[in-house]
């Protein structure tokens, strides 16, 4: 009897955890946080500034071919959120006007992007090509204060050590209380225990003072929270006065977005040297210099494995 009661356990639990798995599968990203997308936002007008409701507007992914979606409201406004930080080909069409598209837009972390678009009369066509300008990060649709690091300055700015946590200092309000790790930048005054570090929308703090770099909360330890450079797409950080669903921490709100697969191949090979025969003698360094040897070398490689769907 009580090997029976065991077996049907077992099986009731095997049931419950394999329902659980199928159910965090399928569940759509909502769910989850979502302050590392972004979304599109704006109006679609004709050439006398008229609202055009019921036109179609289509988001495209350059990188993976993921297309998404909206109809304009009654006031000719648009919504498209979720949107995976990337660049983007946005088209337009509506009943009686030529399709119009616009080209190499650039969608940031966490970004409201306003862009509002134009149809002219069937007969036309049109392509607009946008070049990212001094204020294409720029968010009017929230008071937060902070900075996006885009792919490039990941890739190109001089870091000592290669450590992410860095690049943190670009934010306003943002102090290096000691060596530049991750336990050691402050924003706006508060203690380091009050940051939120997310990689894709996943927390990825202390589960005790969600201090990154502490041993269960209590001990510091030599051990950072760390993600190699190679891997990361881009980054936000908000210092302050951001909005609601920033949801945990009440310091430096960082959201990391790692990089991704798409259509085409791209990869790199690299290594850091640092080496004390590069370097001029130390003033305290009388009869010989101190040693310093670093090396940080590897490799990375993304594309499709299956074009548009799995990369």
């Amino acid at each position: 009897m009580n090997h029976r009661k065991t077996t049907e356990l077992r099986r009731s639990l095997g049931g419950m955890l394999a329902l659980t798995l199928i159910v965090q599968l399928f569940l759509p990203g909502a769910v989850f946080s979502q302050t590392d997308q972004g979304r599109m936002v704006g109006t679609v007008h004709d050439q006398n500034k008229a609202s055009l409701p019921g036109a179609k507007v289509t988001v495209k992914n350059t990188q993976t071919g993921e297309e998404r979606a909206a109809l304009t409201n009654e006031e000719g406004s648009y919504l498209i959120t979720n949107l995976k930080p990337s660049g983007y080909t946005v088209r337009v069409g509506a009943q009686g006007f030529a399709s119009s598209e616009v080209t190499g837009i650039q969608l940031l972390v966490g970004q409201a992007l306003t862009l509002d678009l134009e149809l002219k009369p069937a007969g036309t066509t049109e392509v607009v090509n946008v070049a990212a300008g001094e204020d294409a990060g720029l968010d009017t649709t929230s008071a937060r204060i902070g900075a996006n690091v885009n792919p490039r300055e990941v890739q190109g700015l001089p870091l000592n050590g290669r450590q992410l946590s860095q690049l943190y200092l670009q934010a306003p309000g943002s102090l290096n209380s000691g060596s530049g790790t991750f336990g050691d930048i402050r924003f706006s005054g508060r203690a380091v225990e009050q940051n939120a570090v997310r990689y894709d929308g996943v927390e990825g703090s202390a589960i005790i003072d969600s201090s990154p770099g502490n041993l269960n909360g209590e001990i510091a330890s030599p051990f950072r929270l760390q993600a190699s450079l190679e891997n990361v797409q881009e980054f936000r950080v908000d210092s302050n006065s951001y909005p609601a669903e920033y949801g945990t921490g009440t310091g430096g709100q960082v959201n990391v977005v790692t990089k991704s697969g798409g259509n085409h191949f791209h990869g790199s090979l690299f290594e850091y040297l640092r080496n004390e025969k590069l370097d001029s003698r130390n003033w305290f360094d009388r009869d010989f210099k101190s040693p310093l040897r670093l090396n940080q070398f590897g490799a990375s490689l993304g594309g499709p494995i299956v074009k548009d769907r799995l990369f």
